[in-house]
């Protein structure tokens, strides 16, 4: 399972190996960010941050590497970011071979999208929406604008600060520690600035969503049905979704009263591909091949017809 911590474990090596990351990128082509003056880290570096921690995180943890699957991921994500508003900026979308319920954003548009996410998305506009929010938090570089302030840090300090600020989304009080470790009186200020990122990443994300032809109330209904679930797990059960973005019953009705304000625009039904992508994912995670038989044919019986071609897939 890759949890947040195991995230931050590699933000951390990637502060170490800077400079040698550094050595490295000098022969290798990057993309064309275009003019970076005025910026705390050019977009250049970003983008080198977090193909530094991608690449770190492909040597901790077996990704998904199924052409089908990584296709589609990617389908979807490009879909959204044509939509964004940054269309210009690089992005690469990945999938982790994880069941909780998460995904997460790297500095430099490098996006991973849990399989627990798609197989708990009920459809398509609904895993939509959060690689729609994902795309936010990088766009607004959300990450990086926490340090603005911080102007004397080397880059090495920075990304250990990174790694510390997501870990204060994920577990305040852990959190609190680490920032104090790099530089004290800043951890209060930094999780109040994730909360204001996550209503950021809310709006934006709603509106790309909307521009890209799905359905804006996915969001507040997915956000819904993980707040109520959640209700039945004890601390460590909560789905690791609502532990980095927390959902609170204020910041639900707010999505939905964003949601009406846009008028009904849906160009597209839920594609007969994302249910078999669903249903690939869902074999492809199992480990009892007679409890997968008898989900399949439980759900063959109540012949749910939006869905019943991808069943039979998956049973097959």
């Amino acid at each position: 399972m890759i949890t947040m911590r195991k995230i931050i474990a590699i933000w951390l090596l990637v502060a170490v190996s800077w400079p040698f990351i550094m050595i490295q990128a000098a022969d290798i082509d990057l993309p064309d960010f275009g003019d970076s003056s005025g910026a705390l880290i050019s977009p250049m570096q970003e983008y080198q941050i977090g193909r530094a921690f991608f690449w770190r995180l492909q040597q901790s943890v077996e990704l998904i590497d199924d052409p089908e699957v990584n296709s589609y991921i990617q389908e979807v994500g490009y879909r959204l970011v044509a939509n964004s508003d940054s269309p210009q900026l690089p992005f690469t979308f990945f999938m982790v071979p994880d069941l909780s319920v998460n995904a997460f954003a790297a500095p430099g548009g490098f996006i991973g999208v849990h399989s627990g996410l798609v197989l708990t998305s009920e459809t398509e506009d609904e895993m939509a929406s959060v690689l729609a929010h994902e795309i936010a938090h990088v766009t607004q570089r959300h990450l990086l604008r926490s340090l603005e302030q911080s102007q004397h840090m080397s880059i090495a300090s920075m990304i250990a600060k990174i790694g510390a600020a997501l870990l204060a989304v994920a577990d305040p009080k852990a959190g609190m520690a680490g920032m104090m470790a790099i530089q004290a009186g800043e951890a209060q200020a930094q999780i109040n600035f994730t909360r204001a990122n996550e209503k950021e990443a809310d709006n934006l994300g709603m509106l790309t969503l909307v521009r890209s032809g799905f359905d804006p109330q996915a969001m507040p209904i997915f956000f819904e049905r993980l707040q109520k679930t959640s209700r039945f797990y004890n601390g460590s059960g909560v789905p690791e979704f609502l532990r980095t973005h927390p959902v609170t019953t204020s910041r639900i009705a707010e999505a939905r009263g964003r949601a009406v304000t846009y008028p009904v625009t849906r160009q597209l039904s839920d594609t007969l591909q994302f249910y078999l992508i669903r249903e690939k994912l869902r074999v492809m995670a199992s480990t009892d091949l007679a409890q997968l038989t008898k989900y399949y044919a439980s759900a063959l019986e109540v012949g749910n017809n939006s869905n019943q071609i991808a069943t039979r897939y998956g049973y097959s």
